[in-house]
C-alpha cells in the first residue's frame, strides 16, 4: 500500500507541472535549474538516500539517455505553440484550424509527459524501497516549506 503512494506521488509530481521545461524544479526528479535534474546531487539528498557510487552512476546513465529525446519533445511543444499563436494571430484563420492546431500541441505535451515519467520509472527502479521512501519524504517536506513560504507572503500581502 505505501509503494503505490509513493508511485502515485512520483507520477502525480511529474504530471502536475506539463508547461515547464522537461526537467521541471531544480531540486527534485524531473526537475531542472542548477542540478538539471540531478536530484542525486544535492548533498542533503544524496546523504539521507546513501547514495552508492554506483547508484548515482546509474542514474547519471538515465538522465544522459533521455535528455536529448525529452528536449526534443519540448522543443516540439515550443513549435506547434508558436504555429498556434501565429495561427490566432491572423483572423483570416478558421477556428477548425486553430482547434486541431490545439489538438496536436497537447498530442505533444501528452507524448512529453509520458517520456518524463517513463525516466522516473527508469530512475526508480535504481533505488531501493527505502531510497523512494525516503524521497518522498524529502519532497513532501520540501512541498510543506515552500507552501509555508508562500502562505506567509500571501498574509503579508493581505495585510497591507
Amino acid at each position: 500500500m505505501k509503494l503505490e503512494k509513493v508511485c502515485i506521488r512520483a507520477l502525480a509530481a511529474a504530471l502536475v507541472a506539463p508547461a515547464t521545461s522537461a526537467f521541471g524544479d531544480e531540486h527534485w526528479p524531473g526537475g531542472g535549474g542548477m542540478h538539471h535534474g540531478k536530484f542525486w546531487r544535492r548533498d542533503k539528498v544524496r546523504h539521507r538516500l546513501k547514495l552508492t557510487d554506483d547508484e548515482i552512476e546509474k542514474l547519471e546513465d538515465v538522465l544522459a539517455r533521455n535528455r536529448q529525446p525529452l528536449e526534443g519533445m519540448e522543443a516540439d511543444v515550443k513549435k506547434k505553440r508558436a504555429a498556434r499563436n501565429a495561427l490566432l494571430a491572423d483572423d483570416r484563420t478558421a477556428e477548425a484550424t486553430i482547434l486541431a492546431q490545439v489538438d496536436r500541441i497537447e498530442e505533444a505535451r501528452a507524448k512529453l509527459g509520458k517520456a518524463r515519467v517513463a525516466m522516473l520509472l527508469e530512475m526508480r527502479r535504481v533505488l531501493t524501497p527505502e531510497q523512494r521512501r525516503q524521497l518522498v519524504q524529502l519532497r513532501d517536506e520540501h512541498e510543506r516549506r515552500k507552501d509555508g513560504s508562500n502562505r506567509t507572503s500571501a498574509d503579508q500581502t493581505e495585510e497591507n
